[in-house]
């Protein structure tokens, strides 16, 4: 082979070797790429993966909470259908509130109306301390959607009626008011379950419902238990093993046939149906007026049914709203509702007035 064919065939199969790598070079190259964008992609994957896994956890734990509120719900559903059929049967309780006007007044009457909505059978008869009806009481009815309710105005007459600066014990309050209230039942409820029963209940006492449940195993009295009145922690009948109340532990004027307060008993209707002639009054000595309706309803000691686990508990509290300390300024311009509308809605009630029920 000469020199010139030597040359020919070296540069042949150098190109030939420099193709070869060429495209060695050139396929590992795309192989490079290519694997890059295979882990770009299968790092995309594992994100959406992971974001999938999170959205399903996520789902599951809404799936969980809305079948366990769904079994609350359907817990109350049943609850409350086996209540609707249970209450038929309950005795009322007719739950009598002597109120007057002060700027205290809404929230305590607030307070008192959102406990006693959630009682079953409960007639609220509310009787205000004024010459005719204000919109407050009634209004509070409507907005709390009371089913069983009565609201009447009878104003105290004026020698008998208190100063914002009196002591609460210089004359008796709510006498009038309740008194109505009595002739109210006399005259419209006579008839109903003989177990049904009346209690006297302030706007700004505080109850336990545990309270009602004792009421409606009334026979004649029922008696109990009271915190935070006469001067005592708490004021109680004090029962023998054999369940009679054989005392109280009063401590003021424990000579008293009924050394109780308003807010340590309830009656039964039949009771205040047979005796007509049975009220309260302004002609008894202070702190007698307990004791003087129940003389009148020809009941004595014992007559007395301890409730509350035989007197062992406390389901009611005598608690007594403050007068507001009020600037004088202040003072006249609630008096004189010379307020502005956010100072209404504060003490009193707007718009129109809510009807009877």
């Amino acid at each position: 082979m000469n020199d010139a064919a030597m040359i020919k065939f070296l540069a042949i199969l150098s190109a030939i070797i420099f193709f070869n790598v060429f495209f060695f070079w050139r396929g590992n190259i795309d192989m490079s790429e290519s694997r890059t964008s295979l882990e770009a992609e299968v790092f995309r994957l594992e994100r959406k993966r992971d974001e999938l896994i999170r959205r399903n956890t996520d789902l599951e734990r809404q799936n969980h909470r809305m079948e366990l509120k769904l079994e609350h719900v359907e817990i109350q559903v049943r609850d409350l259908a086996q209540a609707r059929k249970d209450r038929k049967h309950l005795p009322t309780i007719y739950f009598i509130t002597p109120t007057k006007f002060r700027p205290e007044q809404k929230a305590d009457l607030t307070r008192l109306g959102q406990t006693l909505v959630h009682i079953p059978n409960l007639f609220w008869i509310i009787v205000e301390d004024a010459d005719e009806p204000s919109p407050l009481p009634r209004a509070l009815l409507k907005r709390l959607n009371f089913a069983s309710a009565y609201y009447i105005a009878v104003r105290t007459p004026e020698k008998m009626r208190m100063d914002a600066s009196d002591p609460n014990w210089k004359l008796p309050r709510g006498v009038i008011q309740r008194n109505a209230a009595l002739q109210y039942l006399r005259t419209n409820h006579r008839g109903l379950n003989k177990k049904s029963v009346v209690y006297f209940g302030d706007d700004d006492n505080v109850y336990d419902w545990r309270l009602f449940d004792e009421m409606r195993r009334i026979d004649k009295i029922g008696i109990w238990p009271v915190g935070i009145v006469g001067g005592l922690v708490v004021e109680t009948p004090i029962v023998a093993s054999n369940g009679s109340v054989i005392g109280f532990n009063s401590n003021w004027k424990p000579e008293r046939p009924f050394p109780i307060d308003m807010a340590a008993f309830a009656i039964n209707l039949s009771l205040i149906v047979q005796h007509p002639e049975a009220q309260f009054s302004f002609d008894v000595s202070r702190g007698y007026q307990e004791s003087h309706f129940l003389t009148g309803l020809g009941l004595t000691r014992q007559d007395l049914e301890p409730k509350a686990e035989f007197c062992s508990k406390v389901y009611v509290w005598h608690t007594r709203t403050e007068n507001s300390k009020l600037t004088r300024l202040d003072r006249r311009r609630v008096e004189e509702m010379a307020l502005s509308d956010l100072e209404k809605d504060a003490v009193n009630e707007a718009g129109n007035e809510a009807s009877n029920e």
